[in-house]
């Protein structure tokens, strides 16, 4: 589920605390080397459930079907 890149707020100054943003976690690291998690839950809440849709589902969610390919009308006269 946390596939998705993680965002840095800060990356280019020296500025303390450093923050890292994912979708649902945000990590902020002190200078001290403590460190603090602030957890969206909405957003966690929202991808568990579509994790949970997408595995029960029994139609395919994400995938593309092509057409069936159908004999035209002069192949099926021969």
């Amino acid at each position: 589920m946390a596939t998705r890149k993680k965002k840095t707020v800060n990356a280019l100054n020296d500025d303390w605390p450093k923050i890292n943003q994912g979708t649902h976690l945000t990590v902020k690291t002190f200078e001290d080397g403590r460190t603090e998690l602030e957890w969206d839950d909405d957003a966690l809440l929202a991808e568990v459930r579509a994790a949970f849709l997408k595995a029960e589902s029994v139609l395919p969610v994400a995938t593309e079907e092509k057409p069936k390919r159908t004999r035209k009308k002069k192949d099926l006269a021969k």
